[in-house]
């Protein structure tokens, strides 16, 4: 129930630090004629931690070692093979970095944890302080933290019905300190009395 559950996700690079990144392994593909081009596929399974991403990085690896056999075994530059194989690790070259790109940017779009007043991360949708009896506001709805919408910001908070206040009885001041003069003047008759028989 209270297990240790996922670790809070790496921080990404700085907005510089991004494009830089980017950059490179965009350009290393190509700057190397596809021998390098499964690093930028590398590099985005890694980031983006996908099965899909892996699955094409692996796809590309079989592809690359397939058209690099056809160079290996051209006995010269001028056979056909050879050419195969450079048409295809430029061809593989190409499309890697252009899904790299994609990719990528795709995934640098979406929105990433911000810091919150809760921790280093913020939490998913609608999580914040608990609830403190007591604090509650009539009409003011659930608030909302985090960057992400929360699906219960328009439901309003429920209250307990304010208690009913009984009506106080109308007690003319006059007449009440009349009877209250009353009282205690047959109070202090009643003392006469008791010290007067006991004088006695």
């Amino acid at each position: 129930m209270h297990g240790p559950g996922y670790g809070p996700p790496q921080p990404r690079p700085s907005g510089a630090g991004a494009i830089v990144l980017r950059v490179l392994f965009a350009l290393l593909p190509l700057l190397s004629i596809g021998m390098l081009s499964w690093t930028a596929l590398l590099r985005l399974a890694i980031v983006t931690r996908r099965g899909v991403h892996w699955a094409l990085f692996w796809a590309q690896l079989c592809v690359f070692v397939f058209f690099f056999t056809f160079i290996v075994a051209a006995p010269d530059e001028n056979d056909w093979r050879m050419d195969v194989g450079m048409i295809g690790l430029l061809a593989l070259a190409v499309a890697s970095t252009a899904f790299f790109l994609y990719a990528d940017i795709r995934h640098a779009a979406q929105a990433p944890f911000v810091v919150s007043p809760f921790g280093q991360y913020g939490g998913p949708a609608g999580y914040g302080p608990p609830h403190i009896p007591g604090t509650h506001i009539p009409g003011a709805t659930a608030p909302q933290f985090g960057p992400y919408a929360n699906p219960y910001a328009d439901t309003p908070v429920p209250s307990a019905p304010p208690a009913p206040v009984p009506p106080q009885p109308h007690i003319p001041a006059a007449p009440r300190i009349e009877q209250v003069r009353a009282e205690l003047d047959e109070l202090s008759q009643y003392l006469r009395k008791g010290t007067e028989g006991g004088a006695r």
